[in-house]
């Protein structure tokens, strides 16, 4: 018995995943091993309570590790990371403040693992699935340590938040894992991620939020323009409008709020990401401010 993913620590969540484990005569003791997705809370929270009832293993990518055995010390560790790139990035200290706060709001919706209880995972490993051999697929961007899973037999693609058929996941900016020293450059792994996806024989993707997708392609082949087209309005803006990540946040999109700023700015960096590695903007630091620089004025 495997389940993919569990939800949030959450009465309801709780609920309603007993509910239907039990439609199907199943319950928490029954279940042999979690696969874990990636590590947001909305995706593993249950993870502690499915394996103190069951002692099952949990499955995720070998990057995920700390975060599912070491929960609260590597929150700590992301709200010191996130406060200082609301700073480098000229957001006010206000807002800085809700930011983190709304963060802190998501921590009690999960729980760790036992550390013995955490089977690492990398690309191309196989998981047996009802007697089917499912290969993981690493796609980072969403999150640096995401895994789709794929059968060959029924070209069906277990995507996560990886594909999702109505929205465009976002890149959410990450710190650098425990023995890394550089932080993920989440939309250039996104992109990376799509294109390689895109490239399996699928017949069928099934997101973990929303409707199948029948055509990954065209899906792909969409999101890769959206982000193209972005690309040069951001450039746009920094040659007379904006410098800082901030700045350029706030013109994409006004009036966001505590939680929804960390998302916004995690957009607006890895576009600049992009920019910077294709050489249409630099990085000016040298007052511990973040200001892009589009190349022309360089």
């Amino acid at each position: 018995m495997t389940l993919i993913d569990t939800g949030p620590q959450d009465p309801a969540t709780l609920a309603a995943l007993r509910e239907g484990l039990s439609a199907r005569g199943l319950a928490f003791k029954d279940i042999r091993r979690v696969v874990v997705t990636h590590a947001h809370v909305d995706h593993f929270g249950l993870a502690a309570q499915i394996v103190a009832e069951s002692g099952a293993q949990v499955l995720s990518h070998a990057r995920n590790r700390w975060w599912l055995t070491d929960f609260n010390r590597e929150w700590e560790r992301r709200y010191e990371f996130y406060h200082d790139v609301f700073q480098r990035s000229g957001a006010p200290r206000e807002s800085t403040d809700a930011a983190i706060a709304g963060m802190r709001r998501l921590a009690p919706y999960a729980e760790s693992v036992p550390p013995d209880r955490f089977v690492p995972l990398e690309d191309g490993d196989t998981v047996m699935l009802s007697g089917e051999p499912w290969r993981v697929v690493f796609a980072p961007g969403h999150a640096s340590g995401l895994i789709c899973l794929y059968d060959a037999a029924s070209r069906a693609l277990i995507s996560s938040d990886h594909l999702l058929r109505d929205i465009t996941s976002n890149p959410v900016m990450e710190p650098p894992i425990r023995g890394e020293t550089r932080r993920p450059r989440a939309l250039v792994d996104y992109i990376t991620s799509m294109e390689k996806t895109a490239r399996l024989d699928i017949r069928v993707a099934l997101p973990a939020h929303g409707e199948l997708i029948y055509d990954v392609r065209a899906l792909v082949d969409g999101r890769v323009a959206f982000h193209r087209s972005r690309l040069d309005h951001i450039e746009q803006q920094l040659e007379c409008c904006a410098q800082t990540p901030y700045e350029i946040c706030n013109i994409l999109f006004p009036h966001l709020k505590a939680f929804d700023t960390f998302l916004g700015l995690s957009e607006v960096i890895g576009h600049l990401d992009i920019l910077e590695d294709e050489g249409r903007v630099r990085l000016d630091a040298s007052d511990g401010l973040w200001r892009y620089i589009p190349a022309q004025k360089s």
